[in-house]
C-alpha cells in the first residue's frame, strides 16, 4: 500500500469568474466562506477516518477559484485540521494559488506565517487587451505590482500564462515572453512557469463573444510557432521543460503536481475536488450548494483495475519530458512497454513523434504539441 504524500484543497471563491473558466469557481459568494470552511473541515475529518492508506503529507496545495482571496484564518483552520489527523513532513511544499490583485503585504506576511512557501500567481498575459478579451479582472500593471510584492516574501513563485487567446498574435505573445524573460532575470524568486494553450469549454461565456471560428483566435497551424517561442524564451531564462506545459529552474519542479504525473495517490477536499485514494478515483459534487449539503457525496467514483492503472500510468508518464524508463515501469506495472506497445512505438517513431534512447521512451520535441493524439495511440 503506497503512502499518500499529497493533499489538495479547493477554494472556489473569486471576485469575478473569468469567461474561459470551467473550474468549480463562484463569484460574489464570499458570504459563504465560513460555512464552506467548516464543511471542508468536516469532510477532512470524515474522509480521513475512512482512509486505509498511511498518510504523511509532503505537499499541500490550495487551488481554486482564488484561495488568495479568503481570510488566512480560514486557511489556517483547514491546515490545523489536517495537522491533527495526519503526519506532515518538515519540508512540506505548501502551495497557494492567487490572482495578482489579491496580493497585499499583510496577506503575504500571513501566508508566510501560515507556512506557505510556494505561491502560484495567475497572470495569463502581460497585454491588457488580451486580459480583457478573456474576461480577467486584473491589468498588466496589477500583475507586475502583485509579483513585486510577492517576491519580497516568497522564495518560490510560479507564474501561469496562456496562449492561443482571442486578439493574441505571435507578435503580442513574443512581447509577453520578452517581458517574462526580464522578470525572470529581475526576480530569481520566479522558480516555475506554467503555460497552457487556451481550451474552450462547451459552455464557456467566452464563446458568446468569440465563437470557435472567430478570426480573433490564432490560426491552428500557428500554435507550433507560439510553442516554439515559449520553449526558446524559457530555455534562455534557465528553465527546464519537465512536463508538457510546465517549466522550472533546476530543482524546482512542482512536487505536488509530480504526484499526479507519477500516478501516485493523493487526497483532495472541497467542492469539485478529485482524489485518488485506496485504488479509487472519485470527485466531489461541482455544485457548491450541493457540496455544502452532501460533502461526503460523490459525482464520480471509479475503482481503478489493473488495466486502467496501467493505461493511466503510461499516459501520465509520457506527459513528463523525461518519459518512461522501461525497467522501473516494468517493476511497477508488470509489463515491458517495448514489447506490449511495439507497433505503436514503431509507428510514432517513424513519424518523429517518439524518441527511444536505450530503455527509455519519450515524446519528442516535435510531438509535444500532438501529445493528446499520441497518447490516444497507446490507450
Amino acid at each position: 500500500m503506497r503512502i499518500i504524500e499529497s493533499a489538495y484543497v479547493h477554494i472556489p471563491f473569486c471576485t469575478h469568474k473569468c469567461d474561459f473558466c470551467d473550474f468549480a469557481a463562484v463569484a460574489n459568494m464570499a458570504h459563504l466562506e465560513d460555512e464552506y470552511t467548516q464543511t471542508v473541515i468536516k469532510e477532512i475529518e470524515q474522509r480521513l477516518a475512512r482512509t486505509e492508506s498511511p498518510v504523511r503529507l509532503s505537499t499541500l496545495f490550495f487551488g481554486g477559484g482564488t484561495p488568495g482571496l479568503v481570510a488566512t484564518s480560514s486557511l489556517d483552520a483547514i491546515v490545523q485540521t489536517l495537522a491533527r489527523h495526519v503526519e506532515i513532513a518538515s519540508d512540506l511544499e505548501f502551495s497557494l494559488e492567487t490572482t495578482p490583485h489579491a496580493i497585499t503585504d499583510l496577506k503575504l506576511k500571513e501566508w508566510r506565517a501560515l507556512g506557505v512557501n510556494r505561491l502560484s500567481i495567475g497572470i495569463e498575459s502581460l497585454q491588457d487587451d488580451e486580459l480583457s478579451a478573456i474576461g480577467r479582472d486584473h491589468t498588466r500593471d496589477q500583475a507586475l505590482r502583485g509579483l513585486a510584492m510577492a517576491a519580497e516574501y516568497i522564495e518560490n513563485i510560479n507564474l501561469d500564462f496562456m496562449y492561443g487567446l482571442p486578439t493574441q498574435t505571435l507578435s503580442s505573445w513574443s512581447k509577453t515572453l520578452d517581458e517574462l524573460q526580464e522578470l525572470c532575470a529581475r526576480y530569481p524568486q520566479i522558480k516555475h512557469v506554467s503555460a497552457y494553450s487556451l481550451e474552450l469549454a462547451v459552455n464557456s461565456p467566452l464563446l458568446m463573444r468569440f465563437p470557435r471560428n472567430s478570426d480573433a483566435y490564432p490560426e491552428e497551424d500557428a500554435f507550433a510557432s507560439y510553442f516554439e517561442a515559449l520553449l526558446l524564451s524559457l530555455a534562455r531564462s534557465g528553465f527546464d521543460h519537465y512536463e508538457v506545459s510546465n517549466f522550472a529552474r533546476p530543482g524546482y519542479a512542482c512536487r505536488h503536481n509530480l504526484t499526479y504525473w507519477r500516478n501516485e495517490p493523493y487526497l483532495a477536499f472541497g467542492v469539485g475536488a478529485h482524489r485518488y485514494v485506496d485504488g479509487v478515483r472519485s470527485a466531489n459534487f461541482r455544485s457548491l450548494n450541493r457540496y455544502l449539503r452532501e460533502f461526503q457525496g460523490e459525482e464520480m467514483h471509479e475503482v481503478i483495475d489493473e488495466g486502467t492503472r496501467l493505461k493511466e500510468g503510461l499516459m501520465l508518464a509520457l506527459r513528463m519530458r523525461e518519459g518512461i524508463d522501461a525497467i522501473s515501469f516494468a517493476d511497477r506495472y508488470g509489463i515491458d512497454v517495448f514489447t506490449a506497445y511495439n507497433d505503436q512505438i514503431s509507428k510514432l517513431q517513424s513519424l518523429g513523434l517518439i524518441e527511444v534512447e536505450g530503455r527509455r521512451l519519450r515524446i519528442s520535441d516535435k510531438g509535444v504539441l500532438l501529445s493528446n493524439s499520441i497518447l490516444t495511440e497507446f490507450i
